[in-house]
């Protein structure tokens, strides 16, 4: 892993553990449009458009929220 990929691997834990909290008690109508609306998940998908390999691990901690990049 690069440093750079490290870096990004290392932000998108930490605002993963931010998200969380936050995403739980959400019914899915309301999970998709948190990621359409928040900030926070705007940086998870730059992440992930960046690290499509860190779809798996997104998916783990906050569901389906984000479209899979890998099809």
């Amino acid at each position: 892993m690069s440093e750079n990929e490290n870096r990004d691997h290392l932000e998108l834990v930490r605002l993963l553990q931010e998200a969380k909290p936050l995403t739980e008690p959400l019914f899915p109508d309301q999970k998709k449009k948190w990621a359409a609306d928040s900030p926070l998940a705007q940086e998870i998908s730059a992440i992930l458009v960046k690290h499509p390999e860190y779809y798996d691990e997104i998916r783990a901690h906050v569901g389906e929220i984000f479209a899979n990049p890998n099809g």
